[in-house]
């Protein structure tokens, strides 16, 4: 049933993982509302049968002094009949300017779920200081802020228990404009625990785009994730690649 819904939809994808872009939003670019819509899928038949598909969104309000962004993705996938990817992640950010400078202050929270990462609920509420980068980049900012996390497995044990931390934000944000119909995009995060820097999170993110039509892209997406305290039977490396089609309206 689930593949027979969703076929119509897929695109042939390596690894579903419907990602949004991840442009650096800049207060005042454009005014008022933008919205993006991303959709991935993969099926596979023969000997094995493999259907999974994704679906993002990404949607922000601008003035000359503040931003609010909301993004959203979700992720479902089976393998041979049995469930195997099941994820969902919403994150809100406020970010204002300060006037006569290169800074902004963001304030955001975030939560979300991996079933198969053991991961019940993640819950995150912080602040950041960024800063803009003029130079080679069209776009570049750097950031560092403080966050609460809260994090809560499936089933709560001595082996895998709740975490509840105060932990570093540091991040690189940037874009580049190869030419008219490609651009680059890079984010990418260190998470360290403030009691412990051994306990530390690494997310990344590369994404390669190509405009189609004036409000259709093309994405080709890399993203690492590391965990030095993941739960047991979960490893600390995760990478994934995926082929997005993204859809943007202003």
């Amino acid at each position: 049933m689930f593949r027979k819904i969703l076929l119509p939809l897929l695109l042939a994808t390596s690894v579903a993982s419907a990602f949004i872009s991840l442009d650096p939003p800049v207060i005042g670019e454009h005014e008022g509302w933008d919205a993006e819509v991303s959709l991935s899928g993969e099926y596979h038949s023969g000997n094995s049968e493999k259907t999974s598909a994704g679906l993002g969104g990404r949607m922000q309000y601008s003035t000359q002094t503040w931003l609010f962004l909301t993004i959203a993705a979700y992720n479902y996938g089976e393998s041979n009949g049995e469930k195997d990817t099941d994820d969902a992640l919403l994150h809100l950010r406020y970010i204002h300017h300060i006037e006569d400078t290169l800074y902004d202050y963001e304030l955001f929270t975030q939560t979300e779920y991996n079933e198969f990462q053991d991961v019940k609920a993640r819950n995150l509420a912080g602040a950041n200081l960024r800063r803009k980068i003029t130079g080679y980049f069209d776009t570049c900012y750097i950031g560092a802020g403080l966050f609460y996390s809260y994090m809560e497995p499936d089933n709560i044990s001595n082996i895998d228990p709740v975490y509840e931390r105060i932990k570093l934000n540091t991040y690189l944000s940037l874009t580049k404009q190869i030419n008219e119909h490609f651009s680059v995009t890079y984010l990418g995060f260190y998470q360290p625990n403030i009691e412990e820097f051994s306990d530390y999170r690494i997310f990344q993110v590369l994404q390669l785009d190509t405009t189609l039509t004036k409000h259709l892209t093309l994405g080709l997406d890399f993203h690492h994730k590391y965990n030095t305290t993941p739960y047991h039977q979960v490893e600390r490396n995760d990478f994934k690649s995926s082929i997005n089609l993204k859809y943007k309206w202003k």
